[in-house]
């Protein structure tokens, strides 16, 4: 696992430095002139590989947190694109929502891998602060020593947990954001589906006055005949 993760940040790496030096040439290149196709958005880069990933060492963790960080400008490039591109189409909602519908997933891909390459680099510079700690020589001890060790130990322990209740809260907060994106996509798609049925059901109703109208005229003019 390590070893996937170690070849897949470096692949990512590389990845990203020779994106930004096409996007720097590119600059004032249109998305029509990319090839790009409005409101057609690839699945996310980092779909499966960074979604769980475990990270074992401090500067796995910071490439991790940079992948994610460019990939989210990324993002910002192709939703500034496709919402150009789509301006032009006919049916604008649609294709925006086509697109919206894949960055909104890549978005949050990226910021998950983001979270938690902060949470362990935190731990990570952490354990290096006590290990560095440790082979520090210890000092004679001195009156009142046990009392500020022991109001130390309990200042810094306290800390962390309140680091964690932090990043705990965060991530709920983050959650709660998403599920929030999910029902009012949901309640969107329910929208666009109810004027559907009810473009259609107009039209089907529509059709059949226009037949009765067309078999009334036919009536009336065989009746004009006799």
């Amino acid at each position: 696992m390590r070893k996937k993760i170690t070849v897949g940040l470096v692949m990512m790496a590389l990845a990203t430095s020779v994106f930004a030096a096409a996007n720097e040439d590119a600059e004032f290149v249109t998305p029509e002139e990319l090839g790009w196709e409005a409101g057609v958005v690839a699945p996310s880069p980092l779909d499966p590989d960074y979604v769980d990933p475990e990270f074992k060492t401090l500067e796995e963790a910071e490439k991790a947190k940079a992948i994610g960080e460019a990939e989210l400008k990324r993002i910002q490039r192709l939703r500034e694109g496709h919402t150009y591109l789509c301006q032009k189409k006919v049916f604008v909602n649609d294709c925006i929502e086509r697109a919206e519908s894949v960055l909104y997933k890549r978005t949050r891909i990226a910021n998950q891998l983001i979270r938690k390459a902060d949470h362990q680099i935190r731990i990570f510079k952490s354990k290096e602060r006590r290990a560095q700690a440790a082979q520090q020589p210890s000092m004679p001890a001195q009156r009142g020593s046990v009392k500020s060790n022991d109001e130390k130990i309990a200042k810094q322990s306290a800390r962390q947990q309140q680091e964690q209740a932090n990043v705990a809260a965060y991530e709920a907060k983050l959650k709660a954001q998403d599920e929030r994106v999910a029902q009012l996509q949901k309640e969107a798609a329910e929208r666009k589906a109810k004027r559907q049925a009810r473009k259609a059901a107009y039209e089907a109703e529509r059709q059949k006055r226009e037949q009765a109208q067309k078999l009334q005229k036919e009536n009336s003019q065989k009746e004009g005949l006799f």
